[in-house]
This record gives C-alpha cells, structure tokens and sequence, in this order.
C-alpha cells in the first residue's frame, strides 16, 4: 500500500513540476542577450476585438501558457525613465528570430518580442501567442506606445497584419513575402490599417515569389499614402538585411513625418529621421 502512495505522490509531483510557471514580472533582465520568457493568457478576447477570428470557439483557443524571446537593447538599464521602440516577431514555422534583421536592430536600439509558438495553423493560438506576449511585455518593459512595429514572413506576415489591428500603440507593419490576413471570400482584413490614425504598410517581396501579385492588391487595398513595398533578387523568404533596412527607415520616416505621434516618438526617432527626405 505503501509503495502505491508513493508511487501516486511522485507523479503528482513530476506533473506539478512539468507545468510551466509564468516568469515573474521583477526577474532580472539582462541587455544584449535573448531571454526566454514564459507568459499565460488566462482571458480570452472579445471577437470583436480580433479581426480574424469568426467564432467565440477561437476567441477560448486563443488561452494558453505561450513564450516568446525578448531582446533589450544595449543602454536599456542607464536611464529608467526612457521608453524604446519595439519590433514584434512572428515566424510561420514558430521559434521567430531576428535573422536578417539583427544588424540593424541592435544597432538601432529596439526592444525585440520573438513570439515562440506562434505558426502557420489555427488563428486561436497565433493570436494567443502575440497577445499574452503583448501584455506582458508592456508591463515589464518600458515600450514607447506609438512606436511598436510588428513584422513576420508568409503567415507570419499575415498574422502581423492582425496584430497591429488587435492591440493599440502600433503605427507600423513590414509584411514579409504576404500581404495581410483574408477572409474566406479573399478579401483582405485591413479596415483598422487605414483612416488618419492608421499604421503605415511596407511590404518586401521576393522578384520570383509566388505572392508577388499581392504586392499592387495590398496598395489598392491601403492606398499609396500608407504603402510602400521593397522587391530583391530572391523567393519566397525573409528580406535580405539592405531590403529590410530600406522598409522599415520609410516606416519609421512615415512615423515621424506624418503620424500621429508624441514628443517622446520624435525625438526616439530624430536621429535617424530628422534629416530624411519627406
């Protein structure tokens, strides 16, 4: 009877340990250095809130324990009073990286939320994913509302595109090899990206990319005034850095000269803007 008990009490206990723990909003964060961090979204949104979801049923899935990798900038901790920009990251396999990208955002001083299981499938967790890193980014770091980008390849783009249209504070998007979310009927999902409070669109593609065709169906769907698309030599794959860099300096560009920004979102932007064409 003995040898049952304790039988039942180590798996319970293997169980217990085996569940995942939400990282503690005051664990110490070091710059430079992609720390894994664990987050939960315990309340599901609105459908209303999302603008890919159709049923109460993905607005439940989208609850789940999540993960994603964040990336401080060098400089972070010597001023606890400045915000940061910051670039949100979705893969279509999952595991989201900085690739291509990481020259210039550590060199720019972005904050970077690389969403782990955010991938190619159900809309419940993708945007699950991208909402318990969200909330939870925002209160344990310092981000500049007003100043968050979000970006991702194919069906990372795609659900990017929702991302921005989900929570507030974002003012741009860099779609990767796809244009935005679509319904059933192939419609693009972009109401929210437009009107004067808008996001500004950049979109990279590949010149033998399959999708390039969505390329001229994006900017009749945004209009010329909040898209701009960077091609290169190449498929269906992330941007190379020097094609990256040209989209995300117009974003910023659009930000500064024409959004509807706050004293703090122009001077973060300043140094690299001020002097750029219009």
């Amino acid at each position: 009877m003995k040898k049952i008990y304790w039988a039942w009490l180590v798996g319970v206990c293997a169980r217990l340990g085996a569940q995942a723990e939400t990282t503690p909003l005051n664990e110490p964060l070091e710059e430079q250095k992609e720390t894994l961090i664990a987050c939960e979204l315990t309340q599901a949104p609105k459908r209303a809130e999302v603008p890919v979801f159709d049923s109460a049923k993905e607005c439940d899935a989208a609850k789940g324990e999540y993960h994603y990798k964040l990336w401080l900038p060098g400089g972070y901790k010597a001023d606890e009073k400045k915000a940061w920009p910051c670039l949100f990251i979705a893969s279509p396999g999952g595991k989201a990286g900085m690739g291509n990208m990481a020259t210039w955002l550590k060199a720019s001083g972005y904050v970077v939320v690389m969403l782990v299981e955010s991938k190619n499938g159900p809309w419940g967790p993708i945007v699950g994913n991208f909402l318990a890193a969200h909330d939870d980014v925002i209160k344990r770091v310092r981000i500049q509302e007003g100043l968050k980008i979000a970006t991702g390849l194919s069906g990372g783009a795609r659900a990017s595109s929702a991302f921005v249209q989900t929570r507030s504070g974002f003012a741009g998007l860099i779609l990767q090899g796809a244009g935005g979310a679509f319904d059933g009927k192939g419609v693009y999902q972009v109401a929210r990206l437009k009107g004067s409070h808008g996001v500004f669109v950049a979109m990279t593609m590949g010149e033998k990319d399959s999708n390039k065709t969505e390329v001229p169906r994006m900017k009749t769907a945004l209009g010329p005034a909040r898209f701009s698309s960077y091609s290169f030599d190449g498929g269906h794959a992330w941007a190379p850095q020097e094609t990256f860099e040209k989209a995300i300096a117009w974003v910023e560009q659009q930000i500064y000269r024409k959004g509807d920004t706050s004293a703090a979102v122009k001077k973060l932007l300043a140094p690299r803007c001020a002097a750029g064409g219009k």
